[in-house]
């Protein structure tokens, strides 16, 4: 009896699905050498810009969350956990959705696979700069600094003081 090898199998599938723009809903940049999207399953938040889907490390596109022991200060001078504030406001979003819609644009040094996704209609990075609990981050991306800017004059989440950008943090921490 004849059999296909597991491995020949997936080579054929994810061929099929890289190459069938019905399968997609959006396109990538033009100089773009892969086009891959689709559903996400999450199985952990890791951050508030990280989360996993299984094995997969997936890190939102265009912005930068405080890290998970990243404080922030409030207008009173006290300090408050943005970088769990983060981490909760994320969960929040995936919670009610039982697959994400992703499109892979990039990936980053540590293997993660960057992309951006969507919560149903919601744009995930896009709320979490919207609440003030990230920012744009213009070493890659300028899609999300009007949304910033927005959070930023309205006083939301880390703008309510004085922080530390988040890769600042990191390169200290």
């Amino acid at each position: 009896m004849n059999h296909i090898h597991p491995l020949c199998a997936f080579g054929l599938v994810l061929s099929i699905m890289l190459l069938s723009p019905a399968l997609t809903e959006r396109t990538l940049a033009e100089d773009a050498l892969f086009e891959i999207a689709g559903p996400v399953v999450v199985t952990q938040v890791t951050d508030g810009d990280s989360l996993k889907s299984g094995k997969l490390r997936i890190r939102l596109f265009g912005i930068d969350a405080p890290e998970q022991r990243q404080l922030c200060e409030q207008a009173n001078g006290n300090n408050w956990a943005c970088g769990k504030a983060a981490t909760a406001a994320m969960g929040g979003i995936v919670a009610g959705t039982a697959r994400l819609r992703c499109e892979l644009l990039d990936t980053d040094r540590y293997g993660r696979l960057v992309m951006r996704c969507f919560a149903g209609e919601t744009d995930i990075a896009q709320a979490l700069v919207a609440k003030g609990l990230a920012v744009a981050y213009r070493r890659y991306s300028e899609d999300y600094v009007d949304v910033e800017d927005r959070a930023a004059a309205a006083g939301r989440g880390m703008w309510q003081g004085p922080f530390e950008m988040p890769w600042d943090w990191r390169s200290k921490n």
